[in-house]
């Protein structure tokens, strides 16, 4: 007689990994505020721009760009491994311009020089919001490129410790570009009489 054991079949779940995150994007917010300034002469408005100026520590800007960096993620352990989950990176930009506009009888000399001189300041702080877009871009790509490790302390250690050098790399961008184009003087953000 011939004698056969029937097998059970148990289902076996098994949750599979974490697929990389999408190629996500940071959300970046721009936003450009101005402040007032008055004359018909270059010494009028140089006048203007250093007394309301944007403040810092070392003196007043006639322009300046400022930025605020937020970037975080979650962790996930799946089957041995951990998982990069939820990245995120937000950035907001702020500049700050003078506005001006001439008033009747302003000598064409001092608006063709205005003129000079904003799309000079434009270009320099757009210099420095590049270098900000850049970063929140290095930190999204940190996040999609390193996602899985032998731990969750491992990833999480190793995302942090390359981002921290992104951001020191673009500190010291931003100091290079004032160091190297003198606050952009030699990119044209003077006015001279």
């Amino acid at each position: 007689m011939l004698h056969t054991e029937s097998q059970e079949i148990v289902p076996v779940f098994a949750i599979p990994p974490p697929q990389p995150p999408a190629a996500l994007a940071p959300v970046i917010r721009e936003d450009v505020r101005y402040y007032v300034i008055e004359g018909r002469s270059e010494p009028e408005l140089v006048a203007q721009m250093n007394a309301k100026g944007y403040p810092t520590e070392q003196g007043r800007y006639w322009g300046h760009t400022s930025s605020r960096l937020g970037w975080s993620f979650d962790t996930k352990a799946v089957a041995g491994r951990c998982h990069l989950v939820d990245p995120n990176v937000s950035l907001t930009i702020m500049t700050v311009l003078p506005q001006w506009t001439p008033p009747p009888g302003t000598p064409v000399p001092v608006v063709g020089k205005w003129r000079a001189l904003i799309k000079a300041l434009r270009h320099h702080e757009g210099e420095h919001a590049q270098i900000a877009r850049a970063q929140a871009q290095a930190l999204m790509a940190l996040m999609l490129r390193h996602h899985s490790d032998k731990s969750c302390a491992a990833l999480d250690a190793s995302v942090q410790a390359e981002g921290r050098a992104i951001m020191h790399k673009s500190d010291a961008a931003d100091a290079e570009l004032d160091r190297r184009t003198e606050h952009g003087a030699t990119e044209g953000v003077s006015m001279q009489w």
